[in-house]
């Protein structure tokens, strides 16, 4: 029986011709992520070179499914039946910029909103509306996951 050191020598001796494809596997998806978002920036830019602003596509998504919405402030008001989505719209293309902080304005807003309306907070919704996902900071992204704040991304 060999030392530890033998063995480990031969262990990575038969796996050593895993790490081209290993190396190849992550390149081809960071290729990949980089094309795709080379895409999400054009087409980005093109809707909002021909008026679709990221709002106003936010506007149309709820209206195609049956709410009705209202602009109030800096937040997006849709109501269908008694559920209501209250929706903050972000349109940068920074990564990384969009911190806890904006999050927790756009809770605040929406709160606010909630109890000026005299609205059940069960009934409520709250979306942050973004045109990449990779503009979210990972403080963001541990907020919006955080069950107490009722609040998810959605990207158009």
């Amino acid at each position: 029986m060999g030392s530890l050191s033998d063995i480990v020598i031969n262990g990575l001796s038969q796996l050593w011709h895993l790490l081209p494809i290993i190396i190849i596997i992550v390149l081809f998806k960071k290729y990949i992520d980089n094309k795709d978002k080379k895409i999400r920036k054009m087409k980005n830019e093109e809707n909002e070179k021909n008026g679709l602003t990221l709002k106003v596509r936010a506007i149309k998504k709820y209206e195609d499914i049956g709410y009705k919405v209202v602009e109030n402030e800096s937040i997006l008001v849709c109501v269908k039946e008694n559920k209501t989505i209250l929706i903050q719209c972000n349109n940068t293309i920074e990564s990384k910029s969009i911190t806890d902080e904006n999050i927790k304005s756009f809770y605040s807003t929406a709160i606010k909103y909630v109890k000026e309306n005299q609205l059940e907070i069960k009934n409520v919704e709250f979306r942050y509306v973004i045109a990449y996902k990779d503009a979210l900071n990972k403080s963001a992204i541990e907020i919006i996951l955080d069950e107490f704040y009722n609040c998810k991304y959605v990207v158009l």
